[in-house]
C-alpha cells in the first residue's frame, strides 16, 4: 500500500509541471523580446557560450530557468541572465518553455580536426576502461534525449547540435561540483580534457 502511495505521489508529481496550459503566442513575444538575444528568438543561438534552446524539451528549459531565478543555478551565464528573468512569472516560464521546444534545431558541424574519431567512439560506445558509458545511452543516438517514463518528467536534456564550447563548459562545471548530477559529476571526473573536448566536438555536429 505504501508503494502504492509512493508511486501516486510521484505521477502526480509529474503531472503538476503538464498542468499548466502553454501559451505558444505569448512565449514566443517572451522569446523574442527577453531571450532572443543571447538565444534567438527561434532558439538556434549563434553565441557559443549560450546553449541553443530549439527542440530542448520544455520540462529541462523551464527547470534550469527556474533554478537560474531561484539562484540555485550560478554557472556560466546565468548571473548575466538571472535579471532577465527576475520578473518572468511560473507561467512566463512555462509558455517560452513550450514554445522554444516545438522551434526546429539547426544542427552545427563537427571539426574535422578536433579528433571526431575518438568523440564518436566515446558517444556510442563509452570508455569501457574508465567505466564510463556511452553518451547514447542517455542522451539517444542522435542526442534527442530521453523523457523519463512517457511522462513529462524528463530524465535527459537534448545535447544533439549543441555549441562545443557550451559542453566543455557544462562538464567542467559538473567536474568541480559547480553543477550537481550524480551521474554527470562521476562521469566528468573520470573524463580527461581530450576525452571532453573530443566528445564535445562531435556532440556539436549531431542532428
Amino acid at each position: 500500500m505504501k508503494r502504492f502511495t509512493l508511486l501516486a505521489l510521484a505521477v502526480a508529481a509529474g503531472a503538476a509541471y503538464a498542468a499548466p496550459k502553454a501559451d505558444l503566442a505569448r512565449g514566443k513575444e517572451i522569446a523574442t523580446t527577453v531571450c532572443a538575444s543571447c538565444h534567438a528568438a527561434d532558439g538556434n543561438s549563434g553565441i557559443a557560450m549560450y546553449p541553443k534552446l530549439s527542440a530542448q524539451h520544455a520540462k529541462y528549459i523551464y527547470q534550469q530557468t527556474v533554478a537560474i531565478k531561484d539562484g540555485k543555478r550560478t554557472t556560466g551565464a546565468s548571473a548575466a541572465m538571472a535579471p532577465m528573468v527576475a520578473n518572468l512569472t511560473d507561467q512566463d516560464i512555462v509558455d517560452v518553455a513550450a514554445f522554444y521546444a516545438k522551434q526546429f534545431p539547426k544542427p552545427g558541424e563537427t571539426n574535422p580536426k578536433d579528433n571526431p574519431e575518438l568523440g564518436a567512439k566515446i558517444f556510442r560506445g563509452g570508455i569501457a576502461e574508465k567505466k564510463i558509458p556511452a553518451c547514447m545511452s542517455c542522451h539517444g543516438p542522435n542526442g534527442a534525449g530521453i523523457p523519463g517514463g512517457g511522462t513529462d518528467i524528463v530524465a535527459y536534456p537534448r545535447v544533439g547540435g549543441q555549441h562545443k564550447a557550451y559542453i566543455v563548459d557544462q562538464m567542467k562545471a559538473y567536474k568541480n561540483g559547480q553543477r550537481t548530477h550524480t551521474i554527470m559529476v562521476d562521469i566528468a571526473k573520470r573524463m580527461s580534457d581530450e576525452e571532453v573536448d573530443a566528445v564535445a566536438n562531435f556532440i556539436q555536429g549531431l542532428h
